[in-house]
């Protein structure tokens, strides 16, 4: 039976040994660099060695993060990395760059590759896409159902994610960070903007009204939490099964995954996993925004969001029933413990939260509160009546953990040993994996003059193993009588023993392979003689503006395109950024916004869009080699970056790059609308009409809130990139296409722009 992984979270040596020892099947870590959680502690180059010895010698895979996406001037010192790692025995790289792909493919052959999350992984044609790369696994984006990851036939390794925090953007498809910030989600810097507070305003007829809403946060997601939906995903036959956490602590880590490898071995036992409320309650004290069962398990869309609260939630123990002299009475829902950390959740004041020191029960002093008892408890603050209290943090359960955590894991070994008058002793031994070494003492064994060795004497000796990774499970002993033995000779020979079988355990995991191949580029780009400039347009009145202007090309969606498609020749069809069904077009030019269109229309005259984040040029390579005709530069790509990968291609490829306009920074499946106006009732429509929306945070920028055909909520920069001044700088450098987007724009604004270029 093929059993699933069970893949952790690590963000530093102690958190690794956590989950090892807490059962996982595989770990994923980072090095220093090139890593999506760059905020973390980390590996250095010595832990990552350190860190793969280690799982190896536990039989648990270590995946290796190198999940951002990397500028022309980073290439050199990612090779190396690459050859580094790939030398440690790495089990697998994680990456979202395409150009990545493209150099661990090409040069790394037998080096495994899984795509990270972060390239948006939501159909099947960007699987196929990635198979064809050399991708062994895909890790779904967390948008993707169950069902359809079940419906998708390809012969690949499939990765998802079952507990822990979740953007609300889809992964890699997020530029809030970056553009309110200057910190990249896509270099690893994420500030987490959807964590804050924003308001939701309606435009109408120019007049701004603030909506009331369920709340402030209106961007910030609940966790995901699977637990006890567990087993659908495990008959899904998906590979693997991630959790989120590397920038949580050890103890969280610990807690988690033992958790869940209970589950997933009851569900192979039993056919159930036998989760309880107990389980329940520890995963929620470990860190919960409130949970959520996602959208793997088809959660509603206005169920992943918590707009109340973006922190720790904890779980809720009681209320406050009456407040006096700096005390409060609280009705206890649940167990409170001298040393537990609460949050009373107060509706006119701030917060309080803070340690539990004392706990009165009818003016007596108590170490522990039960459910429906009537406590009291001193605090300074103000507090409200019928507050809310809930427990973030549990001193018993910390301790539960700290004592577990103290057991290491242990390799089960067999022991045969022998013991002849007038001759060496001889011990096997054979671990897990067959592996089998025989070592020999260096003396001989002799007759006894007074008191012979016994088989008790042995046994007590071989079996003390504490201080290896080894624990005896099976020990036979050949003994002739009244023999006598060094007892220093059993511990010597069994020192070699082990330390010979650690040694093969570790070389035998993975072989390695050197990076003995070299780079095939097609530096052969289609020819583009005359600069053009092309204008994305959401009207018409856009779209008539840069027909009257005689711009190159306009990029239109579908509904504008088929209303003038005939009347036109020089339109582009904008497909979805988010596509699970594909239409069928023939000899029309595409702006392909994900990866799968890619596939699927790599015989068309394609232009790919920013959306591809691309950065460098081993992923215009990997492009051309697609028959891409134009590639769309990121929006992430400054002006040092671009200098240094123009200097790459001896042909100069068909680039295009975005000098006016908002861009999309970031896009949902989570619909704002429907939750906050709708009550989340459907049919919806609420998009429908001539209002526009707007998040507004805590600057006044204002972010426009626009809906795709699936719903998806695609939230607006709140500025317009600004690059008109610069045209001639960049056309120097030898860029043909550049593209001005049109969101608001009335037809005199578009005639005025273009009338500067």
């Amino acid at each position: 039976m093929r059993v699933v992984e069970l893949l952790a979270p690590a963000g530093n040596m102690e958190c690794l040994k956590a989950a090892v020892n807490a059962g996982a099947d595989a770990v994923y870590i980072g090095g220093k660099n090139f890593g999506a959680r760059s905020l973390a502690q980390n590996f250095s180059d010595e832990e990552l060695k350190e860190a793969i010895k280690y799982c190896h010698l536990y039989d648990v895979k270590v995946h290796i993060t190198i999940n951002t996406i990397i500028y022309d001037d980073q290439i050199e010192e990612l090779i190396k990395y690459i050859s580094f790692i790939n030398s440690l025995g790495v089990d697998a790289v994680i990456v979202q760059d395409l150009g990545v792909i493209n150099i661990i493919h090409q040069r790394f052959k037998d080096l495994e590759i899984h795509a990270s999350t972060q390239i948006n992984t939501h159909n099947k044609e960007t699987i196929e896409y990635l198979k064809n790369l050399g991708v062994k696994r895909v890790v779904f984006g967390r948008e993707t159902s169950i069902e359809d990851i079940k419906n998708i036939d390809v012969d690949i390794e499939k990765e998802v994610f079952i507990h822990g925090a979740l953007c609300v953007s889809y992964s890699g498809q997020c530029l809030f960070s970056e553009i309110i910030g200057g910190r990249s989600g896509n270099r690893g810097l994420c500030a987490g903007p959807c964590r804050l507070s924003y308001k939701l305003f309606k435009e109408h007829n120019g007049n701004f009204e603030q909506i009331n809403t369920k709340g402030e946060y209106l961007l910030s997601t609940k966790d995901l939490c699977t637990i006890e939906h567990l087993d659908k995903i495990l008959e899904s036959g998906v590979d693997s099964l991630k959790i989120e956490g590397r920038m949580k602590k050890s103890e969280y880590v610990y807690l988690v995954v033992s958790i869940y490898r209970k589950a997933i071995d009851n569900y192979y036992k039993y056919k159930e996993t036998r989760i309880t409320k107990e389980d329940i309650e520890k995963l929620k004290i470990a860190f919960n925004r409130d949970f959520t069962k996602g959208f793997i398990l088809n959660e509603k869309s206005s169920d992943i969001n918590n707009s109340y609260r973006p922190n720790h939630m904890g779980i809720e123990i009681g209320k406050v029933i009456g407040i006096q002299n700096h005390k409060v009475k609280i009705k206890l829902s649940n167990d409170l413990t001298q040393g537990d950390g609460i949050r009373i959740l107060n509706s006119t004041h701030d917060d309080v939260g803070f340690i539990v020191n004392k706990i009165y029960k009818n003016n007596l002093y108590i170490r522990k509160g039960h459910k429906n008892d009537i406590i009291e408890l001193d605090v300074k603050e103000n507090i409200d009546r019928d507050s809310v209290i809930i427990k973030t943090s549990s001193i018993e359960l910390e301790k539960e953990i700290e004592f577990l955590m103290k057991k290491e894991k242990k390799v089960p070994i067999k022991m045969h040993f022998t013991g002849r008058i007038g001759k060496k002793l001889e011990l096997i031994a054979m671990d897990n994996r067959n592996n089998i070494v025989k070592t020999i003492s260096n003396l001989e064994a002799f007759k006894a003059e007074k008191l012979p060795v016994t088989k008790p004497d042995i046994y007590n000796k071989l079996s003390r193993t504490n201080h290896t990774p080894f624990r005896l499970q099976v020990l036979d002993i050949s003994l002739d009588h009244d023999l006598f033995i060094p007892i220093k000779e059993v511990n010597e020979i069994k020192r070699t023993a082990l330390e010979q079988l650690e040694k093969l355990r570790i070389q035998n995991y993975k072989t390695l392979t050197p990076d003995t191949h070299s780079m095939n580029v097609n530096d052969n780009f289609p020819k583009q003689e005359k600069t053009f400039i092309k204008c994305l347009v959401k009207t018409e009145e856009q779209l008539k503006a840069c027909i009257d202007q005689k711009v190159d090309y306009i990029y239109v969606e579908e509904e504008l395109y088929n209303k003038y498609k005939d009347k036109y020749s020089n339109l582009i069809l904008v497909l979805p950024r988010i596509n699970k069904t594909y239409k069928e077009y023939t000899n029309i030019p595409l702006l392909i916004r994900e990866l799968g269109s890619l596939e699927k229309y790599k015989d068309q005259k394609i232009t790919t869009d920013y959306t591809f984040n691309i950065t460098n040029s081993y992923s215009i390579y990997l492009l051309n080699d697609f028959n891409v005709n134009t590639v769309t530069l990121s929006t992430e790509l400054k002006d040092k970056n671009l200098n240094e990968m123009l200097k790459k291609f001896k042909n100069l490829p068909n680039l295009e790059l975005i000098i006016y306009g908002n861009i999309e920074a970031m896009i949902t499946k989570y619909c704002i609308l429907n939750k906050h106006i709708n009550d989340s009732l459907k049919p919806c429509n609420i998009c429908k009409n001539k209002d526009k929306y707007y998040l507004v945070d805590r600057k006044d920028e204002k972010y426009r809130i626009l809906t795709d055909n699936m719903c998806n909520n695609i939230i607006m920069s709140s500025k317009k990139i600004n690059l008109i001044g610069k045209l001639n700088y960049y056309k120097e450098l030898g860029i043909k296409n550049f593209r001005l987007q049109f969101l608001d724009e009335s037809y005199d604004d578009v005639v005025k722009i273009l009338s500067i270029i």
